[in-house]
């Protein structure tokens, strides 16, 4: 009971911070869009017609997404092991929201209520998968930093420790954590590259 309170408040923690970021890129976006949006080609018709008429090939994408969604798993789990754990925890947190946010109110500022359907088409169906892991992931960063620098806090903190636990104990856990997480992403980096180009494309049809 006492993991699943502490699980659910740093989860709470985490979506808060990504839903001040989301505000603070919809403001961004906003006041700076001559810069950030009418000089670049950012979800302009232009980058829409291109996507239109484009021949995906399926495979070499699936590698290029992999890389992209791997990549960043592991840069942060890396991070992790080092004392910057938790601050690179909270800054992603707060950096997808930016980002979240930058690229909703482009969509608005570009086509409207059209554009919020853009974006929800763009993001099924590996979305359904990313979201979840990315609260898992960042959830996991922070206490795998906590196990290898504060171990001493888990006991009273977001893990109990049993009398036959131990700090390598521990680490091997969230070894496992991470790989399981890694094995989501592969699916949703299959979705990704699979399934959603075909639900954009038929979109862009009638878009």
């Amino acid at each position: 009971m006492f993991l699943k309170k502490n699980f659910e408040k740093k989860n709470r923690a985490l979506i808060l911070i990504m839903g001040a970021g989301f505000l603070l890129g919809l403001f961004l976006m906003n006041i700076g869009k001559k810069a950030l949006l009418e000089n670049t080609d950012l979800l302009s018709e232009y980058t829409l017609y291109e996507m239109k008429y484009a021949v995906i090939d399926g495979n070499a994408f699936f590698w290029y997404v992999l890389q992209k969604r791997v990549g960043m798993v592991l840069i942060l789990a890396l991070l992790s092991t080092t004392w910057l754990g938790m601050a690179a925890t909270w800054a992603y947190a707060a950096w997808l929201g930016v980002c979240g946010g930058m690229l909703v109110m482009a969509a608005l500022i570009r086509y409207g209520l059209k554009g919020i359907f853009l974006i929800l088409v763009g993001l099924f169906p590996q979305g359904i998968i990313y979201f979840p892991v990315v609260i898992l992931l960042l959830h996991w960063s922070y206490e795998f930093c906590m196990t290898l620098y504060f171990p001493y806090r888990l006991s009273t903190n977001s893990i109990s420790i049993g009398e036959d636990s131990t700090k390598g104990v521990l680490i091997r856990k969230k070894v496992l954590q991470l790989l399981i997480l890694l094995g989501v992403v592969i699916i949703g980096c299959f979705l990704e590259s699979y399934v959603n180009p075909k639900l954009v494309l038929s979109l862009l049809k009638i878009f």
